[in-house]
């Protein structure tokens, strides 16, 4: 360690540099171990360490990532295209203003935000007295999720057959600040992948002001018993192509693995159509304008039964690994010219400034952070 704060010293850079170094040494340091871990356990089946080695400390991929991207089949130069889960942070928190953070990570302030596209009924049971909170989940079958939750943790269903001590479940959605949802249905077209699961659509826009542009999209099935389709939690993901709807490539899940046919219904995934896409599209582009200080934003939808779209949530700070895998090319290239387009500058030259900072001297030294 003292070896490095000498070299960096030596290049006369400021101290938050120095800083931030050491700050992702560390992490890549824990990164590095865990993606160690896997390839000892024999869990990692495609790929090698010392190709990782590189995804992780030259483009700052996660092992995750790596899986998901099939790195190992990739020339080295596409691996450009692709942007890591911290390079795309990078850019959000430069240009996501706090008071929209806030509230796209409050579920309660997102419903009644976007409560235009919000047609079922729900229920913060923080504050409704107890009666209304049995009333409610007595009259319908309903999803628990937790109010600032992401990724589909700790979401259940609740059934009306079910024998619950509605007592106790109060009490714990009370604690646990959950929000309690109409369990929704799906279009008969969409069900027919996964029964158990919603099977929304993600929507990636970009946007400034009145002008809106969509930078990706992707159909989200479950899997098995899953309630959820969120890829984190098992689910397939299939890439949208943005001008038809339609369904370009195989479904895949974020551990690399290619899926022609769903596996439980074994519908076929490549080459279906997105039912009412062009509808999901207008309301995607008109949701992004109700927050004008709104510049990336993550949208899921579904198209309901009677062929309502419907806004699940949304996402300041949604993640691209699900798209970029899903599609299996990278969006740098399209996010630089978006951006220009829409917001008049290149979010990429927004990375990190201390990323040229360790490059130059690695090239210097022959060593990596």
């Amino acid at each position: 360690m003292k070896a490095i704060r000498d070299k960096i010293k030596k290049l006369r850079y400021p101290y938050y540099v120095y800083r931030e170094i050491m700050k992702k040494k560390e992490e890549r340091s824990v990164l590095w171990k865990d993606a160690v871990r896997q390839f000892d356990k024999g869990t990692a089946k495609h790929g090698s360490l010392r190709e990782y080695k590189r995804a992780l400390y030259r483009h700052r991929f996660l092992y995750e990532e790596y899986n998901a991207y099939k790195l190992w089949d990739l020339d080295k130069e596409k691996w450009n295209d692709f942007i890591s889960e911290r390079e795309i942070q990078c850019i959000y928190r430069k240009l996501v203003q706090v008071n929209v953070g806030k509230c796209f990570t409050d579920k309660v302030k997102e419903l009644n935000v976007f409560k235009e596209f919000v047609h079922r009924k729900w229920l913060d049971p923080n504050s409704v007295p107890f009666e209304t909170f049995k009333e409610f989940v007595k009259s319908t079958e309903c999803i628990a999720k937790p109010r600032g939750g992401r990724q589909g943790r700790n979401v259940f269903l609740i059934k009306k057959s079910d024998d619950l001590n509605l007592n106790e479940l109060y009490k714990f959605c009370c604690k646990n600040c959950f929000l309690i949802e109409e369990y929704l249905r799906a279009c008969k077209e969409i069900e027919e992948f996964h029964p158990n699961s919603l099977n929304s659509v993600r929507v990636l826009t970009i946007s400034k002001g009145d002008k809106v542009e969509l930078l990706d999209a992707e159909f989200r099935m479950g899997v098995h018993d899953n309630v959820v389709d969120n890829a984190h939690q098992g689910g397939i993901l299939a890439s949208i192509d943005l001008m038809t709807g339609i369904l370009a490539r195989n479904g895949v899940d974020l551990l690399g693995n290619e899926y022609a046919i769903h596996p439980d219904s074994g519908k076929f995934i490549k080459g279906f159509a997105i039912p009412h896409w062009n509808d999901i599209v207008r309301v995607c582009k008109e949701a992004a304008t109700i927050v004008p200080e709104t510049v990336f934003a993550g949208w899921d939808v579904c198209v309901l039964q009677n062929g309502e779209i419907e806004l699940i949530e949304v996402n300041a700070f949604p993640g691209v690994t699900g798209l970029q895998a899903s599609s299996q090319r990278g969006i740098k290239p399209r996010l630089r010219e978006t951006g220009e387009r829409v917001l008049g500058i290149n979010p990429l030259k927004l990375i990190s400034v201390w990323s040229k900072s360790y490059v130059k001297y690695e090239r210097k030294y022959g060593c990596y952070f």
